[in-house]
């Protein structure tokens, strides 16, 4: 027992190497903590980021794919920058089938909004949530005969010589393409970017068909 309480009354506690070794593995322990938080914050972010973009891509695309199938007519122009300004004569569901309405669509390069007739598609597009440096924008917006752009299918024209001009004509390309951008706000910061292509073949199946003349035939 005398043995036991003398090797208790010379414990001297810890000695001030151990005091700071234990500080430097305690701050790299919390370094290491903070620079995963941080990582994983940021892979939040951008998938965040980049579900928000796919949800309002497909919702345009989806759309627009349902009035050209309905259209009758459709016309397309230049728009502002690499887009289209498309004009519709679709049929309204709503009504009698010979009952018609013109849908006009384009895009604004400035908002990266896309607008569909005098409503934008998305009300919550761009989202407003989103940090300093961050945005989206619109790369591409366009709408084009089948085989007549051949960016993304080289081998379109070449299939179109080879099928019916009327069943050709009557099939269109939607490309949209848009880019999310963060730029850098610090010293540490570095800008990042990703940019997606979505696209739809359609054919308005309506444009063929007696019913572009009225049900009766009669203009």
């Amino acid at each position: 027992m005398k043995a036991w309480r003398r090797r208790l009354n010379s414990d001297e506690g810890w000695t001030l190497i151990e005091t700071i070794t234990t500080i430097v593995l305690s701050t790299i322990i919390v370094l290491g903590l903070g620079v995963t938080l941080l990582a994983f914050k940021e892979q939040l972010d951008r998938s965040w980021s980049i579900r928000v973009m796919d949800q309002y891509a497909n919702d345009v695309i989806e759309t627009i794919t349902h009035d050209l199938r309905n259209a009758t007519e459709v016309t397309v122009r230049p728009g502002t920058g690499n887009t289209s300004r498309i004009e519709m004569e679709v049929l309204d569901p709503l009504r009698k089938n010979e009952d018609k309405q013109t849908v006009f669509w384009r895009a604004d390069p400035r908002t990266a909004r896309i607008w569909r007739g005098n409503s934008v598609m998305d009300k919550y597009w761009p989202p407003n949530n989103i940090g300093v440096g961050e945005g989206y924008q619109i790369v591409q917006f366009t709408v084009n005969n089948f085989g007549t752009n051949t960016y993304w299918e080289p081998w379109a024209r070449q299939e179109r010589t080879a099928r019916n001009d009327q069943f050709m004509d009557a099939t269109f390309d939607i490309d949209l393409i848009l880019r999310y951008v963060r730029n850098p706000v610090g010293d540490r910061d570095y800008a990042w970017d990703f940019q997606k292509h979505y696209s739809s073949r359609v054919y308005t199946r309506n444009s063929n068909l007696i019913i572009k003349k009225g049900i009766t035939g009669s203009e």
